[in-house]
């Protein structure tokens, strides 16, 4: 008679192929069925220490849990003895940081992107949080924040005065962005940024040159070296840094179009990586602050576009090309509008010039996205759909294209005086009354003069 097997030592069988199977119940199914679990080997032995080796692990993974399930419990203890998450005392230094390293730096991101949120660390958040624990920035701290920076901003630019509402918002959807990460990272119990209030964002209303100032300007531009260059951003209403990328291949004489595929701008050498593909450095230095980069990629998506050009234009870039040709300017990266020494230009020194022509002409300062806005003015003046003009200037949105759209005098008197035949009195005067309408006097509704003595 075979010895009784002891309770859970479980059974032994073998297999057509000699291998033999241990199985063991291990505890039951929600539908009271036993639960087992099986172990093969050539002996029983290899089978039995399979077994040990399972349950020795089974026996770590439970202490481990419980291990876990007490240090959640202390963690628990704690942060209701703390009022909040040991998570939550890491510095904003140290956790926002980590995040623009991680979530914000190329080649995710631009490295003009990058560059910002440092320089906004830097002379903002860094001062105002940054030796912080997080638990500590609470709504009224990010309130009191921006309340500080409506009258005394430390602005970028040295001048005195609060920061613009246009950027107090960004500094408020840069410290959401944040928060909205810190929440589940450092176990904050929300985000302090959510329920503040932000002062109202008014459009400023951009400068636009009228059809007179257009044709001093243009006038006084042909005195200029780079000359087809200011008149194409006119024409065309390119980005400065769209513009001053364009190369001659860009132009498609076929097509009769030019394409936006790059940027040219500059950045702070420390928002550079030296192995992101997506640009390209020029004369790189690491001892310089700054440098100018070509970007893969113009501003957004839409950005990305070819444009058709006029007849005009046209043959202007075709001589523009033909006299770089048969000059002594270099042009290594067969730009379209290199510099006399065959680089790119700066759009910083392409501003400047548009100053300089501005104070020739005697005209309100001209810069180059006045010149974009000018050209989405005039479009719209000849009943271009907006959603042509949206693709022109490369908005993602049609929003964006609506706050380029500028008051005109001279066209909103047009639009009223061809109101006027409404307005001629002898008719007025013998219209048909409606019914029930009583007839009202000439002159009723007028107040007399009161002459005392």
């Amino acid at each position: 008679m075979a010895k009784k097997r002891s309770n859970g030592e479980g059974s032994f069988w073998q297999l057509a192929d000699r291998t033999w199977v241990y199985q063991i119940t291990v505890g039951r199914k929600e539908n009271g069925a036993p639960e087992r679990k099986s172990f093969k080997g050539r002996t029983k032995a290899i089978c039995k220490q399979r077994k040990e080796e399972w349950e020795a692990q089974q026996a770590a993974l439970k202490a481990q849990a419980e291990n876990e399930q007490r240090e959640t419990e202390r963690l628990e203890e704690e942060q209701k003895r703390l009022g909040h998450s040991i998570e939550s005392e890491t510095l904003f230094e140290d956790a926002f940081l980590e995040w623009l390293r991680l979530y914000k730096s190329p080649p995710t991101r631009k490295p003009s992107t990058y560059a910002s949120y440092i320089d906004t660390y830097n002379t903002h958040f860094g001062p105002a949080f940054g030796a912080m624990p997080l638990y500590q920035i609470t709504q009224d701290v990010i309130q009191e924040y921006y309340q500080i920076k409506q009258l005394n901003g430390g602005r970028m630019d040295g001048k005195k005065g609060g920061l613009s509402p246009k950027t107090i918002r960004n500094h408020h959807m840069i410290l959401k962005d944040f928060f909205a990460y810190a929440i589940g990272k450092y176990k904050l119990p929300g985000n302090p940024t959510l329920s503040t209030t932000r002062p109202e964002v008014v459009q400023k209303e951009m400068r636009v040159l009228s059809p007179d100032e257009m044709r001093i300007f243009i006038e006084e531009v042909m005195k200029e070296t780079q000359r087809i260059a200011i008149l194409t951003d006119l024409f065309v209403g390119f980005r400065v840094g769209e513009l001053l990328a364009l190369e001659i291949s860009d132009l498609n004489l076929d097509r009769q179009t030019l394409t936006i595929n790059k940027n040219l701008i500059r950045v702070k050498t420390e928002a550079l990586s030296l192995e992101n593909p997506n640009i390209k450095i020029l004369n790189y230095d690491p001892e310089k602050k700054t440098h100018l980069i070509v970007q893969s990629t113009p501003k957004t998506k839409s950005s990305n576009r070819e444009i058709a050009i006029s007849d005009g234009l046209c043959e202007l870039l075709v001589r523009h090309i033909f006299t770089l040709a048969h000059s002594s300017w270099p042009n290594p990266d067969n730009l379209l509008f290199p510099s006399k020494a065959g680089t790119y230009i700066d759009p910083k020194s392409f501003e400047i010039r548009l100053t300089a022509i501005s104070k020739r002409c005697e005209i309100k300062k001209v810069n180059p996205h006045a010149l974009r806005h000018t050209l989405a003015t005039r479009l719209v003046e000849e009943k271009t759909p907006l959603n042509i003009v949206q693709g022109i200037l490369g908005h993602s949105s049609i929003e964006t294209t609506r706050k380029y759209l500028h008051k005109n005098d001279d066209v909103e008197r047009d639009a009223i005086t061809a109101m006027t035949d409404y307005l001629d009195m002898e008719k007025l005067s013998n219209a048909p009354r409606l019914n029930g309408a009583r007839k009202r006097a000439k002159f009723a509704g007028i107040t007399l003069p009161h002459f005392s003595e």
